[in-house]
C-alpha cells in the first residue's frame, strides 16, 4: 500500500490529507479556498501541489468528497430536462404528495419543486402490470416521437420513468437504446437504474433530478478521473456516494445522484471508525464549516434513510442520516424588523467570505463575531496563512449589529454566537430527544473548521458533559474518507407476505441481488476475495404504509425466517415505540449492498511526554458572556502530548480550526493526540446558550 489522499470539498474551503501506509501515519494537511465557480480550478492546484511534494508514483488512490451534485439541485443549475412516462400518466410528477411533513398546518406551505415544466412531459404508449408482465408492448414509434420531440425543446437530458418498472426494467431499457440512436448526446436517466422500488412519485422525482444534474456531474467526475491519471499513473479516483461508500466514475455515470451527499458522509464514516478504535458507541457526530452544519447520531452504527428532500425536491436513495442547517463560519448576521438579531442560511462563501477575510465582504458573519469575541485568532488563520483584519471584523458587527440592537461590538458578537449555537442545538435535539436518544448518553463528536469552536455552548445546552475533538479536526472529513470502503446497492420492491413465503424464494431473492452487485464490483477490478455482501430487508405489518430496514441473515431454513420476523418487531419498537406482533408481516424491498474492503490507515499511539506538560504560547482577553474579557492562555495543539490536562478559560490553536473551553470546562489529550473535553454539569454554562435567548 502506497499513499492515500482524501480531497473534501466544501463551500468555503476544500480540505486535503494524504496517508502513507508504509509510515503510518499522515504526511499532509492542507486547506485551499474553494471556487464554486470552476471547482476544477482548485482540484488541478491540488494535483499540482501533491505531485510536487510527494511521490507520485506512490499515490494509490484519491478519495474525493464534493458539494458538485448538491449544489446543482440547489441552485438550480442543472440542464434542461425532458420526461417521458407510461400514457395515461402524465401528471404524476406535478400531482405529487398530499403530505406536507412539518409544514402540514401551514396554509401556505410551498409545493415540491419541479425540475421541468409540463409542456416537457411527454408520454408513449406502453403498460406492464404490478408483477411486470406485458400488458401493452412499448410503441418504438412513440418513443422515436418523444425523443425527437425533447431535442426540438432544447432537452440535454432525458428522464424515464414507466409504471411499474421496477418489477421489469425492460420497456425502459428498449427506450433507453431507441433514445440513444437518435439523439447520443442526451444523457438518459431511467427509473429502473437510478430507484428500483415502488412509490411512482418518489421514484419518478427521483430519475428527474438524476437526469437534471448528470451531465454536469458527469462532466465532473470524467473531469477529475481525467486530472488523477495525468499527474498519478497508479492511481485511481474515487467519489464518496450518500450511503457513506466509494465508486468510480463510471460507477455513477448513469446514477450521479447518489452522490448529492458526497461532501457530509465521510466525516460520519471517520467518526465511526474513531469511535470504535475508542470503545465508544455511542456517537453525534458535529461537522461545521464555513457554510453549513451536518449532524448526525450513531447509537452504533450510522442510520440510514431511503429518502431525503434537496431544495424541496424529494430523491429516493440509500443515504447515511445526516441533518444539515445553514450554520458555519460564514453564516451572514443581520438586524431583521423588530430588533430580531438572525444568523444564516445564508453564507459569505468563500467569496466574498467574512469581513476579516479582506476579500470584500462587508457583511458581519460567525467568524467575524468571534474575532470581536477573540475566541479565534485576530491576526491570522490556519497556521497564519490566512491573515485577519480584527478592525475589519469590529467594523461590521458595530455598525451592522450593535448600532442597530444599540449594544457594544461584544455583546452583539455574542449574541450572534448565542443564535447560531441555538440553531445547532435546536436541530440536534431534533435528530436525538425527538427520535428518543438522550443526548446525555453521547459523547459529540466535533470537527470541521468551526465544529470545535462552537461545540462546548452546544453541547452545554443538551446535557452533552463528554467532547471529543480529533486531530486536524478541520480535515477529519477528507480524513474520514480514508477508511471508507467500496460499495455498489442492489434493490428489488417484491411485496412478499413471510406467512406464505419459503425459504427457498427469500433466499433466490437475495442471492440473485449479491451476484449482480459482486460482478459489479469485479467490473470495477476488484478481487472477488476483498468482497462481501450485506442483505437488508425492507419490512412492515400488512396495511402499513412505509417500511423499515431489517438486517437479514442467510435464509435457509424456517427458523432464519422467524428470527427476521423478530428482528423486525424490535427495530419497528425502536423507531415507533410500539409492536403489533399478531398482524402479519411482509417484506416489501429486499436490499443487498457489496463492500470492497480497502485497508484501514492505522492510528497509531502517540509518543507519551519525557518533558514537562505544554505550556501557552501567548494569552489574550476573551469574552464568555459574563460582561467582561477574561485573560486566557493560548496553546498550540502540536505542543499536546498524551495525558495533558488544561483548564478553562483557555483557547488551543492548529492549523485547522480552533478549540475553546470555557470557564469551569477541562481538556485532557488522549493516547492518540485526541482532545476531550469535560462538562462539569448536564446544566447550560452560565452566559453560554439559552433556548430563550
Amino acid at each position: 500500500m502506497g499513499i492515500r489522499v482524501g480531497i473534501d470539498v466544501g463551500g468555503t474551503f476544500t480540505d486535503v490529507v494524504a496517508f502513507d501506509n508504509a509510515k503510518a501515519e499522515l504526511v499532509l494537511t492542507r486547506k485551499y479556498t474553494s471556487n464554486p465557480g470552476d471547482p476544477m480550478q482548485v482540484m488541478q492546484q491540488i494535483a499540482r501541489d501533491l505531485k510536487a511534494d510527494l511521490d507520485a508514483d506512490a499515490v494509490e488512490l484519491l478519495l474525493h468528497g464534493s458539494t458538485a451534485a448538491l449544489n446543482t439541485l440547489l441552485e438550480d443549475k442543472g440542464v434542461r430536462t425532458g420526461l417521458i412516462t407510461t400514457a395515461g400518466f402524465r401528471d404524476v410528477y406535478e400531482i405529487g404528495r398530499q403530505w406536507r411533513g412539518d409544514d402540514v398546518f401551514n396554509l401556505f406551505a410551498p409545493a415540491p419543486k419541479m425540475l421541468l415544466e409540463r409542456d416537457r412531459i411527454v408520454e408513449v404508449r406502453e403498460r406492464l402490470d404490478f408483477c411486470g408482465n406485458v400488458i401493452v408492448p412499448l410503441d418504438r414509434s412513440d418513443v422515436e416521437r418523444s425523443a425527437r420531440d425533447l431535442v426540438a425543446r432544447g432537452c440535454q437530458a432525458v428522464a424515464v420513468a414507466f409504471l411499474f418498472a421496477f418489477a421489469n426494467p425492460r420497456h425502459e431499457r428498449e427506450a433507453a437504446q431507441i433514445i440513444r440512436s437518435i439523439a447520443p448526446e442526451l444523457f438518459v436517466s431511467l427509473s429502473s437504474e437510478v430507484n428500483p422500488e415502488w412509490r411512482e412519485y418518489e421514484r419518478t422525482a427521483s430519475t428527474v433530478a438524476n437526469a437534471y444534474i448528470g451531465p454536469p456531474v458527469v462532466r465532473y467526475l470524467r473531469a477529475l478521473d481525467d486530472l488523477t491519471r495525468a499527474h498519478f499513473s497508479k492511481a485511481r479516483a474515487l467519489m464518496m456516494k450518500s450511503d457513506g461508500g466509494a465508486a468510480s466514475a463510471a460507477m455513477l455515470e448513469r446514477t450521479p445522484v447518489q452522490t448529492v451527499m458526497s461532501g457530509p458522509v465521510a466525516g460520519v464514516i471517520g467518526s465511526r471508525y474513531l469511535g470504535d478504535r475508542k470503545s465508544i458507541e455511542r456517537l453525534i457526530t458535529f461537522d461545521a464549516g464555513g457554510t453549513s452544519s451536518d449532524m448526525a447520531v450513531l447509537p452504533g452504527r450510522p442510520l440510514f434513510r431511503s429518502e431525503i428532500s434537496v431544495g424541496r425536491h424529494p430523491v429516493r436513495m440509500h443515504s447515511i442520516d445526516i441533518h444539515t442547517i445553514g450554520a458555519g463560519g460564514g453564516s451572514i448576521a443581520s438586524v431583521e424588523l423588530g430588533g430580531v438579531l438572525k444568523v444564516g442560511p445564508h453564507s459569505a462563501g468563500a467569496y466574498p467570505g467574512p469581513a476579516c477575510y479582506q476579500r470584500g465582504g462587508t457583511e458581519p458573519t460567525l467568524t467575524d463575531a468571534l474575532v470581536v469575541l477573540g475566541h479565534v485568532n485576530p491576526t491570522a488563520l490556519l497556521g497564519g496563512a490566512m491573515p485577519i483584519a480584527s478592525e475589519k471584523a469590529h467594523a461590521a458587527v458595530a455598525d451592522r449589529l450593535a448600532a442597530p440592537l444599540g449594544m457594544t461590538a461584544e455583546k452583539a458578537a455574542w449574541g450572534v454566537l448565542k443564535v447560531l449555537a441555538t440553531n445547532c442545538m435546536t436541530s440536534m435535539r431534533t435528530i436525538t430527544i425527538e427520535r428518543g436518544h438522550d443526548p446525555r448518553e453521547f459523547t459529540l463528536v466535533a470537527f470541521g473548521g468551526m465544529g470545535p469552536t462552537i461545540a462546548t455552548c452546544v453541547a452545554a445546552e443538551l446535557g452533552i458533559r463528554h467532547i471529543l475533538v480529533p486531530r486536524d479536526p478541520g480535515a477529519f472529513s477528507a480524513w474520514g474518507m480514508l477508511v471508507s470502503d467500496v460499495q455498489q446497492e442492489r434493490s428489488l420492491t417484491r411485496i412478499t407476505p413471510l406467512d406464505k413465503a419459503t425459504p427457498e424464494q427469500l433466499e433466490r431473492l437475495f442471492r440473485d441481488l449479491e451476484t449482480q452487485s459482486i460482478d459489479d464490483l469485479i467490473a470495477e477490478r476488484f478481487p472477488r476475495e476483498r468482497i462481501t455482501t450485506l442483505r437488508a430487508a425492507g419490512m412492515r405489518y400488512r396495511g402499513q404504509s412505509y417500511e423499515v430496514d431489517v438486517p437479514a441473515p442467510a435464509i435457509t431454513q424456517q427458523k432464519d425466517v422467524d428470527a427476521l420476523i423478530e428482528a423486525f418487531h424490535a427495530v419497528h419498537s425502536r423507531r415507533y415505540g410500539h409492536t403489533a406482533e399478531n398482524e402479519a408481516v411482509e417484506i416489501v424491498n429486499f436490499k443487498v449492498t457489496a463492500v470492497a474492503a480497502l485497508k484501514k490507515p492505522r492510528i497509531e499511539l502517540a509518543p507519551t511526554r519525557s518533558s514537562e506538560p505544554a505550556k501557552p504560547r501567548t494569552s489574550r482577553p476573551v469574552y464568555f458572556g459574563f460582561d467582561r474579557f477574561m485573560e486566557a492562555p493560548v496553546f498550540w495543539r502540536a505542543d499536546f502530548r498524551p495525558g495533558d490536562v488544561f483548564s478553562g478559560p483557555a483557547i488551543i490553536e492548529e492549523q485547522t480550526s480552533t478549540i475553546v473551553l470555557a470557564p469551569g470546562q477541562s481538556a485532557t489529550v488522549d493516547e492518540f493526540l485526541n482532545v476531550e473535553i469535560s462538562l462539569a454539569a448536564s446544566k447550560p454554562i452560565t452566559g453560554c446558550v439559552s433556548t430563550s435567548s
